[in-house]
């Protein structure tokens, strides 16, 4: 009689260790749908990144700010320019 409460005890050690299996695989599975996903969207991330960086260098050129000053803020280029320098002596 001994023997069947052994064999019992085992086939419901193994039947719970078989469904633990189960379970850590189904959430392994899961849990790297989420890292692509999240991977996905960090690749994204960085391409938007990269052409707002391209963007920022296109619109700070010196002949694109020169261009939307004289359009957008009707400023010119001073005729006569002179430069001073000033000398401290002490």
């Amino acid at each position: 009689m001994s023997h069947i409460y052994w064999l019992m005890l085992l086939i419901i050690l193994v039947t719970g260790s078989s469904m633990a299996v189960i379970y850590v695989k189904h959430e392994s599975r899961v849990l790297f749908s989420e890292l692509r996903l999240k991977q996905k969207s960090q690749d994204e991330q960085l391409i938007h990144w990269s052409r707002l960086q391209i963007q920022k260098s296109t619109l700070i050129t010196q002949a694109n700010v020169e261009s939307i000053a004289r359009k957008r803020l009707d400023m010119v280029v001073p005729e006569n320019v002179q430069i001073v320098t000033l000398v401290d002596y002490e």
